[in-house]
């Protein structure tokens, strides 16, 4: 066990054999085995990957909006360029020991394009579900929970094979990054798996959840103000995409969908009379709001007047949607958008991101998160004007407020915090509970406790597997 590693992903070697790079708790870090410890390296608040060059230059993604960086001597620089229709690069990955590389753009539409940097120049390989990876002339891919390796001319790195199969039911995580991994002998693979999330009520200070409803693919849980519904966004059986559902909180009661299209609809936010819906959607290409009545099946989507940004709705308040977006530098601010003008004023804005911005119950004060700090922390400030003042201090996501509006509420990696109203600011948070595998989480309105999605008592287990001399599973790709 590596100390001080809690909540390590995305682990990535360096060539020496002697540093291994990851990313934890909102930061990049790096562990030397010869030396025994661990260097923080720097902010990464949604990270998506890292690779080490032959260099000593470290690639890595820290969020999902911008390029690929590069750390090398302790200077961070642009590894990748944003092209037009690009919305995000992630997962680098080296090729061999060298200093080219892969890593995949996010377009606008949503698809995936694999891409290879080498040599000053840059070449589209092809799309994929998830990431890509190259090993010697041979790029592998995941389509369809299929992993295809494909030849690519050592001279050009133009195709000159077919995409074969080397490996079926491949999963993929939730961050998009496929279960497979290998070396020029080695090749492992992992299953998709049937993580499901149970929907469970706590009461604050008691850490016994009491379970409702059935167990699903569930990402994203918003209260309806009544605390009668809750809006989920879930992963779709079969098609595996994401769509919003409004599940009652009896026991009785089926789920009702909301939405239905292919393309991905995600981030529900309740009206404030509780009889619509806005959620962000990929189903016109580019991602836009739509608002949608709750509880009509004929009901149209109704597009919000449109932006040129990618916009993700986080409260709802009069006419007035919050959103937080890229402002003019790349990074996340936070918006006002009229619903029916489609009028936009900015309420939060630095060089640093903001996001996940929230109204109190009385309208008074403004809730978000911003990494200025260098970790994503809860701030708060008089609305719609007034000097903000930082509310965490080690950390803290998903800022709600309680429903008399006097304490904030948010997460700490698995521990719900509470944050006291007191005089013109906010005493120290305490912790409230400790909820492990906690996904989402949000605050009821009309009883003092929270629902949150937690993993179900049973879930599918992965099956990992093992491919010597996987190259003989695919003779057109053989040297």
């Amino acid at each position: 066990m590596v100390r001080g590693s809690l909540g390590a992903q995305s682990p990535a070697w360096k060539q020496t054999g002697n540093v291994v790079a990851f990313f934890a708790g909102g930061r990049l870090k790096a562990y030397t085995l010869r030396r025994n410890a661990i260097e923080d390296l720097g902010a990464a608040s949604a990270p998506s990957g890292a690779s080490w060059l032959l260099d000593g230059s470290l690639l890595f993604a820290p969020d999902l909006r911008g390029p690929i960086r590069r750390l090398l001597k302790g200077s961070v620089s642009d590894a990748t360029k944003l092209r037009a229709g690009d919305r995000s690069h992630t997962f680098p990955m080296t090729v061999d020991s060298s200093n080219a590389f892969i890593y995949v753009a996010t377009l606008d539409d949503g698809r995936r394009m694999a891409r290879l940097v080498e040599n000053g120049r840059e070449l589209d390989l092809g799309l994929t579900s998830g990431h890509a990876q190259m090993v010697g002339d041979i790029v592998f891919s995941v389509r369809d929970n299929v992993l295809l390796a494909e030849r690519l001319d050592p001279e050009t790195r133009r195709r000159v094979s077919n995409a074969e199969p080397v490996a079926l039911n491949v999963g993929t995580a939730a961050s998009g990054h496929n279960f497979f991994t290998a070396s020029s002998r080695l090749l492992i693979t992992a299953s998709r798996t049937e993580r499901l999330r149970q929907l469970a009520w706590y009461t604050f200070g008691n850490g016994e959840p009491t379970p409702t409803r059935e167990p699903g693919d569930y990402w994203q849980v918003r209260l309806s103000s009544d605390d009668r519904y809750a809006a989920l966004t879930q992963t779709t059986p079969l098609v595996r995409t994401l769509d919003v559902v409004l599940a009652p909180m009896s026991e009785t009661g089926y789920l009702e969908p909301l939405t239905r299209a292919v393309a991905a609809d995600s981030d529900p936010v309740w009206s404030p009379d509780g009889r619509r819906l806005v959620f962000r959607s990929l189903q016109d290409g580019p991602p836009r709001l739509y608002a949608r009545a709750a509880h009509d099946q004929d009901a149209a989507d109704v597009i919000v007047p449109m932006s040129s940004t990618d916009e993700t709705p986080t409260d709802w308040r009069n006419d007035r949607i919050i959103v937080h977006a890229p402002g003019a530098r790349g990074d996340l601010d936070l918006f006002a958008v009229n619903e029916r003008t489609g009028a936009r004023e900015m309420i939060a804005n630095t060089s640093f991101n903001e996001s996940d911005g929230r109204l109190s119950p009385d309208g008074r004060w403004l809730a978000y998160v911003s990494d200025e700090s260098g970790q994503p922390d809860v701030y708060a400030a008089p609305w719609p004007r007034g000097p903000r003042m930082r509310v965490s201090f080690a950390g803290g996501t998903r800022p709600r407020w309680a429903r008399d509006g006097r304490a904030l509420i948010f997460m700490r990696r698995t521990q719900i915090m509470r944050a006291e109203m007191s005089g013109g600011g906010f005493a120290t948070p305490r912790q409230v509970l400790d909820i492990p595998g906690i996904r989402d989480f949000d605050v009821a309105h009309r009883r003092d406790a929270l629902i949150a999605l937690v993993p179900a008592p049973k879930s599918t287990a992965a099956t990992v597997s093992a491919i010597v001399d996987w190259q003989t599973l695919a003779p057109s790709v053989r040297p």
